[in-house]
């Protein structure tokens, strides 16, 4: 029998290709250095302040839960367990066999043991609390791939697509095989990507075969999703805030439980506002969507994307000069900016970790007045 091969529309292939990368081997693997790192600074700072417990309970008044020895009976423990999960993960991958990182329940483990850390210096616990997001803001986006049932929609997806964290510019082929067809609550016939076979609005979703890798039901545009995007167009879906507003204004009767508390000084949250509203579950067909081996294409950087490559510059870390003149944005900090070439890109502090930044698709100055 001749198969049958369907191309992902443009959003779908970068969703493709973002899961492919947070659900690789090589990704996982990165991880464990990542802990193994947060466990040897913390080792070393409980080996040079430990000997302070008895002094601070004497004389500074300190509880039980302010020492080093409670952080290492306590703390420390949690994340020798977050570190042998992602051993085992590792040893599960050969069964074809995933699961979420770990890293909530070991946030949790330290919020509740170590959420105050008087045995430290303050620059000891500032470099413990980075060091732990860092590791744990790695190990998100594993689990928000794999979650099950799955978090992943459009906007979501738009949002890390945004990061920057893969080439925005050069991703992986792949193909829908149209002779794979699965039914929501099935269990995949192959460990992979797969996507709704009637709805080209429904997020891509990760399944497996070796165990509660079972397909959900899809992530689709509502009522309230589809009215959106056909309002404000694909092309401009999620990154326009000020036509999401406009949205969010003329419609503040569609939700009576938020909406009506966004007001213009805050019109930067519209969008995700919207998105919390936006999807429902909904049961479907899947088809198979398959990566072609060691072949790539080139894509123009958007999410929305056109297919057409693109020859804009290559996204910019802060610190280094610019190599283009020209309007520039980074998703740590969302408006535009104007760089002259050979100006050095800021950083920016913002949970969006290392600033990058990336090449405006609108050149156009700003209009005065």
């Amino acid at each position: 029998m001749k198969i049958q091969y369907l191309e992902l529309n443009p959003w779908h292939k970068r969703q493709a290709a973002l899961i492919h990368h947070f659900t690789s081997m090589e990704y996982l693997k990165g991880l464990l250095p990542q802990i193994d790192g947060l466990l040897a600074m913390t080792d070393q700072m409980l080996d040079e302040r430990s000997h302070l417990d008895t002094a601070g309970r004497a004389m500074a008044g300190w509880e039980s839960q302010d020492t080093a020895s409670h952080f290492s009976t306590y703390a420390f423990p949690a994340l020798m367990e977050f570190r042998e999960g992602i051993v085992k993960d590792i040893a599960l991958r050969s069964i074809e066999q995933y699961s979420v990182a770990g890293e909530h329940q070991c946030a949790r483990m330290l919020e509740e043991y170590a959420y105050q850390m008087a045995w430290a210096t303050p620059e000891q616990e500032k470099l413990f609390r980075d060091s732990a997001e860092s590791v744990f803001a790695y190990a998100r986006e594993i689990s928000g791939i794999v979650a099950r049932p799955p978090v992943k929609n459009d906007f979501s997806f738009w949002l890390l697509w945004n990061k920057g964290v893969i080439d925005s510019h050069r991703i992986p082929k792949f193909r829908v095989r149209t002779d794979f067809v699965v039914r929501t609550n099935q269990v995949p016939p192959r460990t992979g990507i797969y996507v709704a076979k009637n709805d080209p609005m429904a997020s891509l979703q990760f399944a497996w075969t070796g165990g509660y890798g079972e397909l959900c039901p899809a992530m689709a545009p509502n009522d309230i999703g589809r009215a959106v995007l056909k309002q404000i167009g694909r092309e401009r879906m999620w990154g326009d805030t000020e036509a999401f507003y406009r949205f969010l204004d003329a419609n503040r009767h569609l939700d009576p439980y938020g909406w009506s508390d966004v007001q213009a000084d805050v019109a930067k949250v519209a969008p995700s506002v919207i998105a919390s509203e936006s999807f429902d579950q909904q049961d479907c067909e899947w088809y198979f969507v398959e990566r072609i081996a060691d072949e790539f294409e080139d894509i123009d950087g958007s999410y929305a994307g056109t297919d057409r490559p693109d020859r804009r510059p290559d996204r910019v870390a802060a610190g280094k000069p610019v190599p283009v003149a020209g309007w520039w944005y980074t998703p740590a900090q969302g408006s535009r900016r104007f760089f002259k070439e050979g100006d050095v890109f800021p950083a920016i502090n913002s949970d969006w970790g290392d600033t990058f930044w990336i090449w405006a698709a609108d050149q156009t100055p700003p209009a005065l007045g």
